[in-house]
């Protein structure tokens, strides 16, 4: 496993932050590479456009 650099450190709590001032429930997950992070990130931008998508819907209804 490859160390995380300072740079890639300090944006994991400014991501985790911003999620939590959205109010937005998440589970932190270890990144093993590169490779993974890049997955990781992919799934996570594709759930937030889920999220949007549902909560866009939720408001045209009402």
């Amino acid at each position: 496993m490859k160390r995380a650099n300072p740079a890639q450190l300090r944006q994991s709590p400014e991501a985790a932050n911003a999620l939590v001032k959205h109010g937005i429930r998440f589970v932190c997950m270890p990144v093993v590479d590169e490779a993974d992070g890049v997955n990781l990130s992919s799934q996570a931008a594709e759930r937030l456009e889920r999220m949007a998508l549902i909560a866009e819907a939720g408001e045209k209804r009402t």
